[in-house]
């Protein structure tokens, strides 16, 4: 799995590429709570080139929203792909999470 952050004025932006599950979340949380540790306070995920999403990348998803809400950050997700979205209504996280079809609306949420 690939992780990569840009920042956008006052957006950081993170692109997940690949599997989001046991062998990769670890990881991808240690550096999506790295820069909520280093006072990135607005993130969008861009989920757009992530294929799969297990339990564990779910549980990521908690840990940051948390760390999000500690800092009365905000946190929007883009880009699901039908399976994946799934898996957020199947799990109720379409009313937890702030989900927008494009990175660019996600963004325009962050930014306000």
């Amino acid at each position: 799995m690939e992780v990569k952050a840009e920042k956008r004025g006052k957006v950081t932006i993170v692109w997940l590429r690949g599997r989001l599950d046991a062998s990769s979340s670890q990881s991808a949380e240690n550096q999506l709570l790295a820069l909520i540790n280093q006072g990135e306070d607005r993130l969008v995920l861009d989920f757009s080139e992530l294929t799969y999403m297990s339990s564990l990348g779910l549980r990521v998803l908690m840990m940051v929203a948390k760390n999000i809400k500690k800092v009365n950050g905000k946190l929007a997700l883009a880009g699901l792909n039908d399976h994946i979205y799934e898996i957020f209504k199947i799990a109720r996280f379409t009313s937890i999470f702030s989900i927008y079809p494009s990175c660019e609306e996600a963004t325009a949420y962050c930014a306000d």
